[in-house]
C-alpha cells in the first residue's frame, strides 16, 4: 500500500465503529474468489464488525478498460447503496448523485511534468466526479485550495479533513530491529532516510545533488520502490546516482518497498527524514516520522507547512542550497533534533484516524439526505 491505500485502510477499520447507526460495505473487483476469499481477513486487514463484504467477479482490467470508455457497468447493477464513497479520486460508473469522492491532490495539474499520459488519461474522469459528487473531501487545505482555482465547485460540497496517524504503531523500533534492518541493507554509519514513492514529484535528484554537498558524512537511504504508472521517477533517480563520483554512490541504499516494520526500524535509525517533495495532498511521512522521534526536513510548499507546523526544518524544495543548508542542520545541531523531536510528538497529537473517521461519515450522512 501507499498513501490512498492506508487512507483507505484506517476508514475501513474505524468507521463502523464510530458510526454504528450506519451500515458500511466494502466493494472491491475480485476474479479470483475462489482462492482469495474474504478480503479482509489478512493481519494487515483484519475482520472488521460491522463490515458487510461485496465483491464483484471482474478482472480489474477488464472493468477499468469498459468503464473508462463506456462508463458500464455501473455499480448500481452490482450492489445496492444509498451513499457511495470513492476513496481514490473517481468512481466506478454510477448515476447516483449521493457521491463522496476524495481528492487527495492535483498534482497531474499543477505539476503536469510529473504525472505521465496514463494518469492524466485516468484523471481526466475527476471533471465527471467533480460535477456529479454530491461531497468532496480533500486531505488538506492546500488541496482545497487548489481544487476552487482548477474547478467550479461550490465551496460548500468540499470538507477538509486531515488523516490521522498511528502513533503506537509508529513508535520507536527497539534497537535489535534498527540493526536488522541495517544488516539486511547493508546500511553503515549514520544516515538520513527518504520514503515514499520514486516518483518525479518526490525530487529525489535534487535531494540527491543537495544531500551529495552536506558537510557531514550521513549517507542516503531511498526507501520506496517505482511505481508503474510513474516509470520515469525511477530513470531520473538512476540517471542523478550514475553522476555522482564512486564514493558518493557507495553511500545511497536503494532498499525499495518496505512493509511496516521495516519502514518503523529505517525511521527509528535515521538522523532525520529529508522529504523535500514538490507537491503533497498530504505527506505521510513526515507524521510517521514525527511519531518515530526522528526530525523532518520538508518542503514549504502545498500541503507541507500544514501537516509539519512548526516541528520540521521547511525549505524550498527548488532550491538545492536551501535543502543542503537545511539536512545539514539536523545532522549538526542537537538543540535543534531535541526541538524538533519534542515539537513533533506534540504535533502529531493533533492528526486522529478516530476523529478522521467521524468526519467522513457526517460527510456521508450530509450526502444521503
Amino acid at each position: 500500500m501507499t498513501g490512498v491505500g492506508h487512507y483507505a485502510r484506517e476508514l475501513i477499520l474505524r468507521l463502523p465503529g464510530v458510526d454504528p447507526d450506519g451500515t458500511y460495505m466494502a466493494w472491491y473487483l475480485n476474479a479470483k474468489r475462489g482462492i482469495r476469499p474474504w478480503r479482509w481477513g489478512r493481519r494487515s486487514f483484519p475482520r472488521v464488525p460491522g463490515l458487510v463484504e461485496r465483491w464483484a467477479p471482474i478482472p480489474a482490467t477488464w472493468f477499468e478498460r469498459t468503464s473508462m470508455r463506456w462508463e458500464l457497468p455501473r455499480l448500481e447493477w452490482l450492489t445496492r447503496f444509498d451513499v457511495l464513497f470513492a476513496p481514490n479520486f473517481v468512481s466506478p460508473p454510477t448515476a447516483s448523485r449521493r457521491l463522496v469522492v476524495t481528492i487527495h491532490d492535483l498534482a497531474f495539474r499543477l505539476e503536469p511534468r510529473t504525472a505521465p499520459l496514463a494518469t492524466r488519461r485516468w484523471l481526466a474522469r475527476l471533471d465527471r466526479a467533480v460535477r456529479q459528487a454530491a461531497e468532496i473531501v480533500t486531505p488538506s487545505e492546500a488541496t482545497r485550495r487548489d481544487l476552487f482555482e482548477l474547478y467550479p465547485v461550490d465551496p460548500e460540497r468540499v470538507t477538509v479533513i486531515h488523516h490521522g496517524i498511528d502513533a503506537e504503531r509508529f513508535r520507536p523500533a527497539p534497537p535489535e530491529e534498527v540493526e536488522r534492518i541495517r544488516r539486511r541493507h547493508g546500511i553503515e554509519g549514520p544516515y538520513l532516510l527518504f520514503l515514499g514513492g520514486l516518483e518525479p514529484r518526490k525530487n529525489l535528484p535534487a535531494l540527491v545533488r543537495s544531500w551529495s554537498r552536506c558537510s557531514d558524512d550521513a549517507g542516503l537511504v531511498i526507501a520506496g520502490s517505482s511505481v508503474p504508472w510513474n516509470p520515469e521517477g525511477r530513470t531520473e533517480l538512476e540517471r542523478t546516482l550514475e553522476a555522482l563520483p564512486a564514493g558518493g554512490r557507495r553511500r545511497v541504499t536503494l532498499t525499495g518497498y518496505v512493509g511496516h516494520r521495516d519502514k518503523v526500524a529505517l525511521l527509528t535509525g535515521a538522523r532525520a527524514l529529508a522529504f523535500p517533495s514538490l507537491y503533497e495532498g498530504f505527506g505521510f511521512p513526515i507524521l510517521e516520522a514525527m511519531a518515530a522521534g526522528t526530525p523532518v526536513v520538508t518542503s514549504s510548499v502545498s500541503s507541507m507547512p500544514e501537516v509539519a507546523g512548526n516541528a520540521a526544518v521547511l525549505v524550498d524544495p527548488r532550491d538545492e542550497d536551501a535543502i543542503a543548508e537545511g539536512l545539514d542542520r539536523v545532522v549538526t545541531d542537537d538543540d535543534l533534533v531535541e526541538g524538533l523531536r519534542e515539537a513533533g510528538r506534540e504535533r502529531i497529537r493533533e492528526f486522529d484516524w478516530d476523529d478522521a473517521a467521524r468526519a467522513h461519515a457526517e460527510v456521508f450522512h450530509r450526502a444521503g439526505r
